[in-house]
């Protein structure tokens, strides 16, 4: 489908954005499902976000943006409204635009998480599972979906004692039915929601042994081939979420709370 003035815009905003594989994936779909739609890179340093704002308002061509690192916080603090998920996460990674000019914003990463995960099988309800990396973004949105779908127990690890101190706070405030271990020992879901595993001389982010007696294997990191984490899960037989797994199920509920419901098969 070509591109015309008629086209809607979803640009993935970040600094940078040269490596995102968003772009092919949702291209496709839009013309598989014969969308008049777009979306590409769009680099944007800190101090030019403001103006990107008001273009997003004043544009009907525009149907929102993804968004990336470091931009997180800066469209929670622009948006106009948010969903309740958002607003426990303190962070968005998508926004719409409404009709009006007005934006919206939900944080969608654990929904993406947990769509690719429901295609392995697997249920979450009443498992056991340890996130590495739960204060970022990624981890701290999975850590909500999680428990939205009814885990027993968490372990959360994270290197950063603010952010450790924010995902516990998350848990305590809003879902304390759920288990928190103080202590990394074994779960059945290993979720990796850091960045180890772009490099290929990173270490792995569990023990082999934790990942040898775990159900399923999750990795947020996006690389060419698998990551180190990915490629140990296979070798242990493991269920397997990858990045671009996750990626795959972004595709569907981002879409979804931007208003095309396009049912992705």
């Amino acid at each position: 489908m070509p591109i015309t003035g008629a086209t809607r815009l979803f640009p993935i905003i970040g600094h940078p954005v040269s490596g995102v594989f968003s772009p092919p994936a949702f291209n496709a779909l839009f013309q598989k499902k014969n969308i008049d739609a777009v979306m590409f890179g769009l680099d944007l340093e800190p101090a030019t976000l403001d103006g990107f704002w008001q273009v997003l308002r004043g544009s009907s061509n525009m149907l929102g943006c993804s968004i990336t690192y470091p931009h997180k916080q800066a469209a929670f603090d622009a948006v106009d409204g948010m969903t309740d998920r958002a607003a426990r996460l303190g962070a968005l990674n998508t926004v719409r635009r409404e009709p009006d000019g007005r934006l919206t914003g939900d944080a969608t990463d654990g929904l993406a998480m947990c769509s690719a995960i429901a295609g392995t099988g697997t249920d979450l309800k009443g498992k056991t599972a340890w996130i590495t990396g739960a204060g970022g973004g990624a981890g701290m949105a999975i850590i909500d979906a999680f428990c939205e779908q009814g885990i027993g127990g968490l372990t959360l690890e994270e290197i950063d004692p603010a952010r450790r101190e924010a995902a516990l706070r998350l848990v305590r405030d809003h879902w304390p039915e759920v288990e928190i271990s103080d202590t990394p020992g074994e779960a059945q879901v290993l979720v990796n929601a850091t960045t180890l595993g772009k490099s290929e001389k990173d270490p792995l982010p569990f023990p082999e042994a934790v990942i040898a007696n775990a159900e399923l294997c999750c990795d947020v990191v996006t690389v060419s081939g698998d990551t180190a984490f990915v490629q140990a899960a296979k070798s242990a037989g493991k269920a397997i979420v990858d990045g671009s797994g996750m990626g795959a199920g972004q595709l569907d509920v981002q879409l979804g709370f931007l208003g095309l419901d396009v049912g992705v098969d």
